[in-house]
């Protein structure tokens, strides 16, 4: 059977159960558009792992490594039109206990998955549009980890499964700080726009600083549009003309309502959305 999983550069699903990201999600992740054999933002994504990495003083693999045990998954997985790759980064195998020693090797592991085009406006060169919920579960508020992809990702999942038996199709729910203060999706960062202007959440205490986030600040920059990271509430948002979000699987997706308000000038949104689809071009690699 053709494994859909590398550690370490071997087919394999099978993990020992003495690694830190079991015991302590200790490591970080990236998870990566792939469509017709074609990586999205791969740069963007190495970066932020590696930096990451750096950080936290894991050890991260050459990027020649990764595309290498990439281009084999994906090659040994037969044709498949859109797919996600994840690639985890462990610190490695450790003993009981949160020290570890200096000598200990990273564990690299990429795994692939299948992707319908109707979940992202990316490949459906639609944009995409929903409901958003608004999470009781906080996001915690930790400097030294902000804006890092790292494993720990507890709150997302109690976020997330929040709206699981309610009727509403949401596309994500809104997390916030203890501060009250809006941060981020479940698993998607956000923006709004009043009169013309971009806002998006700082990040320089919680949350995580998305691939498709810096890509739609590039973007607007390049377009003139006005943009600047504020810290933002709920009451903010119900006061906008637009709301969307993003990550890199999805793009970009429209915010049709929030709460009791509903938003339907997408001016802007569907500016942004048509430079999106225009550059993404320019950030394609083959595997």
């Amino acid at each position: 059977m053709t494994s859909k999983c590398m550690i370490n550069g071997v087919a394999t699903d099978h993990l020992l159960i003495s690694d830190r990201s079991i015991h302590y999600g200790d490591g970080l992740f990236e998870t990566i558009l792939c469509s017709d054999n074609r990586l999205y933002y791969w740069p963007q994504h190495y970066q932020r792992l590696r930096t990451s990495a750096e950080k936290l003083k894991i050890v991260c693999p050459d990027e020649q490594t990764l595309l290498q045990d990439i281009t084999e998954l994906v090659s040994s997985n037969g044709a498949a039109e859109h797919r996600v790759i994840k690639i985890l980064l462990s610190r490695g195998l450790g003993e009981r206990g949160y020290s570890y020693t200096r000598d200990i090797s990273a564990n690299r592991m990429v795994l692939l998955s299948g992707l319908d085009a109707s979940y992202s406006s990316i490949l459906n060169g639609t944009l995409l549009a929903g409901e958003l919920f608004i999470c009781d579960q906080q996001v915690s508020i930790n400097e030294s980890l902000a804006g890092m992809k790292h494993l720990n990702r507890l709150e997302n999942v109690m976020a997330r499964n929040e709206w699981h038996d309610r009727k509403a199709a949401f596309i994500d729910g809104l997390m916030l700080n203890a501060d009250h203060e809006v941060i981020e999706g479940t698993m998607s960062n956000l923006f709004a726009v009043r009169d013309g202007q971009v806002f998006t959440p700082v990040l320089d205490r919680s949350g995580i600083r998305g691939v498709m986030r810096d890509a739609i600040v590039e973007l607007a920059a390049k377009n003139r549009l006005p943009l600047s990271e504020a810290r933002l509430t709920v009451e903010d948002l119900l006061t906008m003309d637009e709301l969307f979000i993003t990550n890199s699987l999805i793009g970009m997706k429209r915010v049709t309502k929030l709460g009791d308000t509903i938003y339907k000038d997408f001016a802007v949104t569907d500016l942004i959305f048509k430079a999106l689809l225009v550059s993404i071009k320019d950030y394609v690699q083959a595997v």
